[in-house]
């Protein structure tokens, strides 16, 4: 379940971070790392420094909660940054 939350949030920014990056982290998942994969991610689109939705910060914030992370917390903050208004 939540491997499948984390794989659906990061083919959300297919077209905005590089694809083949963007499916290595993913890939994390299914060697049971959902938690690598989703902070993977997140460093992806910091570089990037990709628009991301509210939505989709949102959806980053819960993805976080969810899985109880005790590091990348920073990566949220940075993240809520690059918030756009409307659909980036």
């Amino acid at each position: 379940m939540m491997g499948a939350r984390v794989k659906a949030f990061g083919a959300r920014f297919l077209g905005r971070v590089d694809a083949e990056r963007l499916q290595f982290a993913i890939d994390y998942v299914d060697y049971n790392e959902s938690g690598l994969a989703f902070e993977t991610i997140c460093d992806y689109l910091i570089e990037a420094n990709a628009p991301i939705s509210e939505e989709e910060y949102r959806l980053a914030e819960e993805l976080y909660r969810d899985m109880e992370m005790k590091w990348g917390g920073s990566c949220l903050s940075y993240m809520k940054a690059q918030i756009v208004k409307g659909k980036p």
